[in-house]
């Protein structure tokens, strides 16, 4: 027992003089650098009164029919304002989530995926009681969100709004439009795509991001099929030219959500989602499952963007230097810098924490990073960055599908499609679409960058009907 005690005190003493050390050592770059700095300012609010604000209403949206959505929002936020970081978004209380898509009407909506999308929605509406009269709440409260400005204000929190109950109102929504008829239904596709355009540009969390590009995906893979069909009224199609333009630089950028992702992995280094139950954490992480399967994303892509957490209690103090945190800084904007390149290759972690240990004392007096840098974590960015490349192929791809719809005397469609400018390139390769006359098939390479001469479950690939893209030549 003697020895064990002159151990232990022996070890106490070694851990209180290497912390000495390191403060010593350390203390002259105590400092925040400048990438530091940069990544923990606040992004400014233009919306300065929450009741205005349609990201409330996301919150508060499945609360009972009766509530008022955007106060609801407002209280589930403010509920953990107070402790950004390390709360989760209470949706267990006072019916937060009552007035839920009901699952039948989730399964009748999968029509969206047939063949002939545009007959099977209009066949919804045709029952006695159809879906649209039963989840008009939702539907109300959908065009309620709509008409609102949106700012969002999920920046520093880890929780986020229900995507499930949005998806199934989007889909609802546009496929009420259709069951009216075609020329509702584009003009539903049209606002609901300048909607979650907007919230596509505003968006300062990964979660929030993630879903915009998911609706817009949804909508321009139905809007594509539509025209794709060669008997669809041309007459209807220059409403959509606005919004199937090229991505905009303020909706293309990963920015504040990568800000977003050090300002959580900071908070989480200091203390770990202290004050919430595992009930709310849990449905954090089943939220975030469900919305990266709705947007083609691995399961654990969300996990697999959280940052590095110390090991124990030693390295937890050492994580918590200013040197440490320089280090996670600099990368976070070596990251974001990246990231307006989509052609380059993305920085890694372990690059940067071996570059700080220029010698042995530095990796003996930063055991945070050698921890870190020994377990060879890293961070798996591509599945987001390659999702808004992907959106943009299909806004790109729908967009030339109004141009090749529109008769000219020419039969030379690769010819059209490289005189639609850089601005309609193929984001992936760079380089115009590509045409494969043999199908009709025009299409993008996809994130694998390999051309499948069109085959949908590869490429990103859409039909042009030829029946309508060309007009004879008067010529003789």
């Amino acid at each position: 027992m003697r020895k064990l005690g002159m151990f232990i005190l022996s070890f106490c003493m070694l851990v209180a003089g290497l912390d000495f050390v390191r403060t010593l050592w350390l203390g002259k770059n105590e400092t925040p650098n400048e990438a530091y700095t940069h990544l923990t300012e606040l992004p400014a609010r233009t919306v300065a009164n929450p009741k205005a604000n349609g990201y409330f209403l996301l919150l508060g949206f499945a609360s009972r029919e009766l509530s008022d959505p955007e106060q609801t929002g407002y209280d589930v936020w403010l509920e953990v304002e107070s402790d950004r970081g390390h709360r989760f978004f209470d949706y267990e209380k006072d019916s937060r989530v009552a007035l839920q898509v009901q699952d039948e009407t989730l399964q009748a909506l999968h029509v969206w995926n047939s063949p002939d999308v545009g007959a099977q929605l209009q066949t919804l509406g045709a029952a006695p009681h159809d879906i649209f009269t039963q989840q008009a709440p939702v539907l109300d409260r959908y065009r309620r969100w709509m008409a609102m400005l949106f700012e969002d204000w999920g920046y520093g929190h880890p929780g986020s709004p229900r995507f499930v109950d949005l998806y199934g109102a989007h889909r609802l929504y546009v496929a009420e439009g259709f069951a009216l008829n075609v020329a509702t239904g584009l003009d539903r596709l049209e606002k609901d795509l300048a909607a979650w355009r907007l919230v596509l540009a505003k968006a300062k969390t990964f979660p929030l991001k993630v879903m915009a590009a998911a609706v817009i995906q949804d909508d321009l893979v139905l809007l594509s099929r539509l025209l794709g069909n060669w008997d669809l009224d041309n007459a209807l199609l220059p409403g959509l030219e606005p919004v199937v333009r090229p991505l905009t630089e303020a909706e293309r950028s990963l920015r504040w959500p990568i800000q977003n992702e050090f300002i959580l992995g900071v908070a989480r280094s200091r203390q770990q989602f202290a004050g919430t139950n595992g009930s709310r954490r849990e449905e954090s992480e089943k939220n975030k499952r469900w919305l990266a399967e709705a947007a083609a994303l691995p399961e654990d892509a969300f996990q697999k963007l959280e940052g590095p957490l110390p090991a124990n209690a030693f390295t937890k103090g050492a994580a918590q230097t200013q040197k440490t945190l320089n280090l996670y800084a600099t990368y976070y904007e070596a990251v974001s810098k990246a990231t307006d390149e989509p052609t380059s290759s993305m920085p890694k972690l372990q690059d940067f924490v071996h570059a700080s240990h220029r010698t042995f004392i530095d990796s003996f007096l930063n055991p945070a990073d050698t921890v870190f840098a020994s377990a060879g974590f890293e961070q798996v960015w591509e599945p987001f960055t390659k999702l808004i490349l992907e959106t943009d192929a299909r806004l790109r791809l729908a967009a030339l599908q109004v141009r090749l719809r529109k008769p000219v005397s020419s039969q030379q469609i690769p010819a059209r499609i490289g005189q639609a400018g850089l601005g309609y390139y193929d984001p992936f390769s760079g380089l115009p679409m590509l045409w494969n006359p043999s199908t009709g098939r025009l299409y993008s390479v996809g994130k694998d960058g390999r051309d499948d001469e069109g085959d949908e479950s590869r490429d990103i690939s859409v039909t042009v009907p030829l029946s309508v893209s060309v007009q004879p030549s008067t010529r003789r």
